[in-house]
């Protein structure tokens, strides 16, 4: 089948995409109202022009029926080589959980899929990861991975005001995450990678127990982490039962960046003289904010067609998946010798 070239297309060839795996970031979240829209990957499909959602496919019939009745003009199956041979797809979301995504990614690139958006994070592992990387280089297939932030305008103002110095050299970042290391932790090793530039080269850290992970089987982790310019990093994950968190705090010589609101809100704060006499401190007098809203899959799908269209690289992809995966195997390794300082092996 191909793009599809219907008058619905008015004239324009539109890109039949398919989601695997319709759990919540695949498409349950859509029905959450006080989310930020498209809340999920159906949904970003839904409301791109350039897109129409062509098939659902989940092995799980309790999602696909919800899915199904919340999108009813896709059609349904719980076979990802069914909806390849039938539907013929130009763009493939895979959100399944993490583990088995490799054999997923080479039955799209076998079928000649143009684009694929792939969920956080980028595999169960590293070795799984170097697979689909594998995979995908002999192909022609764009690939991208939904670490959202590095497409926000918030964060790439953030990256471009460090690289410049609008806050001095900087000294400290401390994190706060909950609901699981390689589930929620990820974005913040992500996120650090893409705004510092700079690679993650040791960590210390210790297991948290008391607090609760998504899925089960996840783990928690406080930890230091050392970049290659000696940055240090505080990482502490927080109890998603108390309340949910995802904030950055950058420290720097002349002022301070926070992000917090799960990186939809940033507050630039900076050094002055303080009320003690030769003592300069951060001022409220000496602070901007920007607000920006955050969908968790819109700017994941708008990568993929452009990088696909320009035949460009894309700002997260396989590469920058597997940097952080090396990242939190060092974490849960460190974690798991009793804190004992692990050096990242990329």
């Amino acid at each position: 089948m191909g793009a599809d070239t219907s008058a619905a297309a008015k004239g324009k060839p539109r890109y039949r995409a398919v989601i695997v795996g319709c759990g919540k970031i695949g498409a349950l979240f859509e029905s959450e109202a006080k989310r930020a829209k498209p809340a999920s990957h159906a949904g970003a499909v839904i409301q791109n022009p350039k897109t129409v959602l062509a098939a659902l496919v989940d092995t799980n019939p309790k999602n696909l029926a919800a899915a199904g009745q919340m999108f009813p003009h896709a059609a349904r199956y719980s076979s990802l080589s069914a909806c390849l041979k039938n539907e013929r797809p130009d763009i493939v979301v895979i959100s399944t959980p993490p583990a088995g995504r490799a054999r997923l990614v080479r039955a799209c690139v076998q079928s000649g899929v143009k684009m694929i958006v792939c969920e956080k994070p980028l595999a169960a592992n590293v070795r799984e990861g170097r697979l689909i990387g594998k995979v995908l280089a002999g192909s022609r297939t764009a690939f991208v991975l939904n670490y959202q932030r590095r497409f926000s305008p918030l964060f790439k103002r953030v990256r471009e005001d460090i690289k410049r110095g609008a806050i001095g050299r900087l000294e400290q970042i401390t994190c706060y995450y909950s609901n699981g290391l390689f589930n929620n932790g990820g974005h913040i090793i992500d996120a650090l990678r893409y705004i510092v530039a700079e690679r993650i080269v040791s960590v210390q850290a210790t297991q948290n127990t008391k607090n609760t992970t998504h899925p089960k089987g996840d783990s928690n982790v406080d930890a230091l982490l050392t970049t290659a310019g000696g940055i240090t990093v505080a990482l502490q994950s927080f109890d998603q039962r108390a309340y949910a968190i995802h904030d950055i705090h950058i420290m720097g010589t002349k002022g301070a960046i926070t992000l917090t609101d799960f990186g939809q809100h940033g507050i630039w704060r900076f050094a002055g003289p303080s009320k003690f006499a030769g003592i300069r401190a951060l001022s409220a007098a000496r602070t901007r904010e920007h607000k920006e809203p955050l969908s968790a899959t819109r700017d994941a799908l708008l990568q993929a067609i452009r990088c696909f269209e320009g035949n460009v690289r894309p700002e997260s992809g396989v590469e920058s998946g597997i940097a952080v995966l090396c990242v939190l195997e060092a974490l849960k390794k460190s974690a798991n010798a009793g804190g004992k300082k692990v050096r990242v092996q990329y």
